[in-house]
């Protein structure tokens, strides 16, 4: 009989010690020592789980939260191996766990503890044959590996795309949601990323409603370029006021963010917009405060460019300005037929704006903001039309 040992790094002399055991008992055992090392270790470690024919799970906090020990044990099952669970110290199960039988070695002699382990082992069902076909490999669990590729230079197209396909199916992952979007966004960021591959990057970061990254609430609104203060909970929409979005690299490393790509954008406008999307710091005004949001980068000026080509870089520069109150750069944002009149027209008290969507297919093209009260934190959305002079997108009112 082969056994697979499962366990945190913090519970290797548990582990060392069921070993001996199951040795005196002569079963041969492999363990997962807890060291991962990239792909090649994952391949390895996987290997061996489809050669046990008993699956050990070393039970301890440490273990219900490590990525490697919840992925093994969720491949055992998916290859229909009997598990067993050892229990190093008291705690609760993961779901793939709960029916499987516990064996509780502490405070037991040698001379007690191998013959019980004996008849646990005894009592387990045989391992049926595998699945043909296997199921899918999971991921390797842990981001390190990704997170050293993403610092590589001069990636191929191939080895990018790699890179997403894994980070896509690791973002299903409630527990690891938060630091593979950081990843998402420092992919974004290289300078070497396909047109076609960097289109597919910018629909995953599209602005949206996700699961808040920290769990404060249900909902959190990201704009495509940054976390903002609108949240969503308990079917209640709202800005949570003066409290500070999460960042927008959840890596631990701030990398600025390349602006999403729009469909009738002229090649020389995207690699401007890229230019002031990785040179620009958003300032917001939440109510009578002045609450500081990285937005693209941790560390910058605001520079805004009032002459944008894009449509979506324009959207944006406008949303930035009313935020600010620059009545300036709004005034140069603003068609020339609601110029005399920006301020009045688009600066309300209390309001903030939030980029909800950019629409360049229709013509003249067209951009949907939330604007929030900080007073009531009521929000609406509104939809302002766009309007090419002299080859620059301006804003102008909203039809009546």
């Amino acid at each position: 009989m082969q056994v697979f040992v499962s366990h945190a790094p913090s519970d290797r002399d548990v582990a060392a010690g069921l070993r001996a055991d199951l040795a005196q008992l002569g079963r041969q055992v492999s363990l997962d020592r807890g060291e991962p090392t990239g792909q090649r270790w994952w391949e390895g470690v996987l290997q061996r789980v489809q050669r046990c024919d008993v699956f050990v799970l070393v039970a301890s906090p440490a273990a219900v939260r490590s990525p490697g020990c919840l992925a093994t044990l969720r491949y055992a099952r998916a290859l229909r191996r009997p598990v067993l669970v050892v229990t190093a110290v008291a705690t609760g199960l993961p779901a793939d766990a709960e029916t499987a039988p516990v064996f509780a070695p502490a405070g037991m002699e040698i001379s007690e503890r191998v013959p019980k382990l004996r008849g646990v082992l005894l009592a387990l069902p045989a391992a049926p044959p595998l699945p043909d076909p296997l199921p899918p490999d999971p991921a390797v669990p842990y981001l390190d590996p990704i997170r050293q590729r993403l610092d590589e230079p001069g990636l191929e197209p191939a080895e990018l795309r790699e890179l997403l396909r894994q980070l896509r199916l690791r973002l299903r992952d409630e527990h690891e949601r938060a630091a593979v979007w950081g990843l998402l966004v420092r992919l974004r960021a290289r300078t070497d990323l396909p047109a076609p591959l960097a289109a597919e990057v910018e629909k995953v970061l599209a602005p949206g409603w996700q699961p808040d990254p920290e769990r404060r609430v249900e909902k959190r609104y990201w704009d495509g370029q940054a976390w903002t203060t609108l949240v969503r909970h308990e079917n209640r929409e709202f800005n949570e006021r003066r409290v500070p979005p999460p960042e927008a690299t959840w890596s631990g490393d701030p990398t600025p963010a390349r602006p999403r790509p729009t469909a009738t954008a002229r090649p020389a406008a995207k690699s401007k917009a890229v230019v002031r999307a990785q040179d620009r710091t958003r300032l917001l005004v939440i109510g009578g405060g002045v609450v500081v949001i990285a937005a693209a980068v941790v560390a910058g000026f605001v520079l805004f460019d009032p002459t944008s080509a894009d449509p979506t870089a324009a959207a944006r520069e406008f949303v930035d300005a009313v935020n600010i109150a620059d009545t300036t750069v709004l005034a140069q944002l603003t068609c020339e037929r609601d110029r005399s009149r920006a301020a009045e027209i688009f600066l309300r008290p209390g309001a903030r704006f939030t980029l909800e969507s950019v629409d360049d297919t229709t013509d003249p093209p067209s951009f949907t903001i939330l604007a929030t009260d900080s007073a009531t934190t009521a929000t609406d959305r509104r939809t302002y039309p766009m309007v090419e002079e002299s080859g620059k997108w301006l804003v102008c009112q909203s039809p009546r």
